[in-house]
């Protein structure tokens, strides 16, 4: 099982910044992907977090998400996903390789990727994943959009709808949030738009930008001295600003 907080060590890890002070090995970043490879398609244990409509709706983990089953969680999924193909690009030899891209063909099919698309067009889905999984979801299309691979060009065209999907969601909802929510888990605004605003600009979505620097100068502009205590009502793994 992958869980968000181990998601994002690796994430500080393998990002820009970081890696100016620290070098992952091939070994290491292959103790990463067998870490993800695990739990990819691993269906439980699950927790799910659909709103059932109707019996209809009373379904299988990955009948409902035929994309992001495995990991417990969506977004524990996504992340997942994010990981294997941030690995692949920065170890393109790594021992792994075969594996990993096997298991994301399985995985990010136009078919699967409509389906998670569709199920955001359903009633009650408005707060899914907010804005945790939303960021994360972005973070994968990123990831895609900027890899020069056959195979992630063809990735990336799938995952497009999702990706409209989500930045529709953060075009309808952030206009109407009047305060940020500082907790240091899944619900913290400023590491859902920070990710966001990385898609915009990467994809020069203009009016997704737009909103998401206007937030946050909304939200924290006037910050100073912002104190540590106010992220301790929760085991956290971000900062809680």
């Amino acid at each position: 099982m992958i869980h968000g907080s181990m998601i994002v060590l690796s994430l500080a890890v393998l990002d820009a910044p970081a890696a100016k002070e620290f070098k992952m090995t091939q070994a290491q970043a292959s103790l990463f992907a067998r870490l993800a490879l695990k739990g990819i398609h691993k269906e439980y244990p699950n927790k799910p977090a659909d709103v059932l409509n109707s019996a209809n709706d009373v379904k299988t983990p990955r009948a409902m998400h035929p994309a992001f089953y495995g990991c417990f969680d969506w977004h524990s999924s996504v992340h997942g996903h994010w990981m294997l193909v941030r690995l692949l690009r920065l170890f393109p030899d790594l021992p792994e390789r075969q594996e990993i891209r096997a298991a994301l063909a399985a995985n990010l099919t136009a078919k699967n990727l409509q389906a998670e698309a569709d199920y955001f067009a359903r009633p009650n889905t408005q707060s899914f994943e907010r804005p945790y999984g939303w960021a994360w979801l972005l973070k994968l299309a990123e990831e895609l959009h900027t890899w020069d691979d056959p195979q992630g060009k063809e990735w990336s065209k799938n995952v497009k709808p999702l990706a409209d999907a989500i930045v529709a969601r953060y075009l309808a909802y952030f206009p109407k949030q009047t305060y940020p929510i500082r907790s240091g888990v899944h619900s913290n605004t400023a590491f859902g738009l920070a990710f966001a605003l990385d898609y915009a600009r990467t994809t020069k979505h203009k009016p997704l930008q737009a909103l998401l620097e206007e937030r946050s100068r909304t939200y924290y502009a006037a910050d100073e001295r912002i104190p540590a205590a106010w992220g301790r009502t929760a085991p956290t793994f971000s900062r809680p600003a």
